[in-house]
């Protein structure tokens, strides 16, 4: 199976490293967008088989990067893992949860992200 590709989306590098490390560590490619303006650009040149999002984040925030992310073409049918600490119910009217958005608080243990990311992508 070929190597999955996962963007993560978040202001915060340390979020980036320890995500990096651990999701490599299980066979992932990680790309990084620091920000909702780098986001949608670095989709459409990775073509990640998921977006690890942020909702925080300037350059319009993470709400924004979703609606940019589903307006495209190519990225409209990626799965998103919404990863924020952002309040849940917040979240949730913003950016439904569906069969291809899941929602994580954070902080998480990168178990947690890592199983959330493998249920999104039909891994068991």
């Amino acid at each position: 199976m070929a190597e999955r590709k996962i963007l993560v989306v978040d202001d915060e590098k340390m979020v980036h490293t320890v995500l990096k490390a651990h999701l490599e560590k299980h066979g992932f490619r990680v790309h990084s967008a620091f920000d909702s303006v780098q986001a949608p650009m670095m989709a459409r040149q990775v073509k990640p088989d998921l977006i690890v999002l942020d909702i925080k984040m300037p350059g319009g925030g993470g709400y924004e990067s979703f609606k940019r992310f589903q307006m495209m073409g190519p990225t409209s049918m990626i799965p998103i893992l919404v990863y924020t600490s952002a309040p849940a119910a917040e979240v949730a009217a913003q950016i439904p949860a569906s069969p291809s958005v899941g929602h994580l608080a954070k902080p998480a243990e990168p178990d947690a992200v890592l199983a959330a990311i493998r249920s999104l992508l039909g891994d068991s």
